[in-house]
């Protein structure tokens, strides 16, 4: 009995030791998360640009370490990289989630900035202007409101406020790395107010005294020469038709020659708008060729832009 009994003793600890040393390698394979390294990582694929690998990273870290130190650090990162991802809508979403947690914080600035720029770059102006003057009036103290003035800057003359975009430049401080981009700015900034615009109300009177000269007037002279034969030869037909008492017919050519005698007025009006836009966006490209916008973070946490201008 007793024989049996250590039998059995052994044979159970034996089968112990072999079944953790078999289970040893399936242990020795599990994947223990680290949080250091999990957003070392994300923050990688983040410089490296690859932004839609970066965004499910940060929102692993989120799930997996909630009360971790860095946590609102990579809510902002998990923005900033939809951001750069122009997944707007979705970029905003996370920045109103950060300033409702701390709406006085620096990070919330920073958040508030990329609203704006959101706006900006889906070019919905006056939606941007007020994050960024947001940004000015509270963080004054900060070169990200110097960043913001010269953003507002920018958004004032993509809507044609020449006069507003120049102030907005001269705001920006002494000894920001705005200010010598913004001087010249301010300055050539109000050339705006002068470029060489046509009439829209003079295009569509022109072109209701002789169809086509509404065209000719903003250099469409192909439109002017096409809306000359096609209103003139409908006009022909039309008293051809009522001359050999075609009556119907000529009331017909009559009814179709008034619409495209108003459209020939409505196109050259509208040629003389898109002439004027293609001058200011012509003359804004000039300003502001090759814009370069990065967001750096820094380990204190500070906010750095480069945008860079060509002129």
């Amino acid at each position: 009995m007793l024989r049996r009994r250590v039998i059995f003793v052994l044979a159970l600890i034996g089968g112990t030791v072999l079944l953790s040393w078999r289970a040893h390698p399936v242990f020795g394979d599990q994947i223990i998360l680290d949080g250091r390294e999990q957003m070392n990582y994300a923050v990688s694929l983040m410089k490296d640009g690859n932004y839609a690998l970066a965004i499910g990273e940060f929102e692993r870290f989120v799930h997996f370490f909630p009360e971790d130190p860095d946590i609102t650090k990579a809510r902002y990162l998990m923005g900033f990289c939809r951001f750069r991802n122009r997944e707007y809508e979705a970029a905003r979403k996370t920045f109103f989630q950060l300033i409702e947690i701390g709406p006085t914080s620096l990070i919330a600035g920073k958040a508030i900035f990329l609203i704006g720029e959101s706006y900006y770059q889906q070019r919905v102006y006056q939606e941007a202007e007020r994050y960024f003057t947001e940004v000015v009036e509270r963080y004054s103290h900060l070169e990200l409101k110097n960043a913001a003035l010269f953003r507002l800057g920018w958004t004032k003359m993509n809507q044609d406020m020449w006069q507003e975009a120049s102030q907005a430049f001269q705001r920006v401080d002494q000894e920001s790395s705005y200010y010598e981009r913004s001087r010249k700015l301010a300055q050539k900034g109000l050339a705006g107010e002068t470029l060489p615009q046509k009439s829209p109300g003079l295009a569509g009177s022109l072109a209701a005294i002789v169809p086509g000269s509404g065209h000719v007037y903003v250099s469409r002279y192909r439109d002017g020469i096409i809306a000359l034969l096609i209103n003139g030869l409908f006009i022909w037909g039309a008293i051809e038709s009522f001359d050999e008492d075609h009556e119907a017919l000529g009331t017909l050519l009559t009814l179709v020659e008034i619409g495209w005698y108003g459209g020939n007025i409505y196109s050259a009006v509208s040629a003389a708008h898109k002439h004027n836009r293609n001058v200011k966006d012509k003359f804004r490209r000039g300003l502001k060729e090759d814009l370069n916008f990065d967001l750096l973070i820094s380990k204190e946490d500070r906010i750095g832009l480069a945008l860079t201008y060509r002129f």
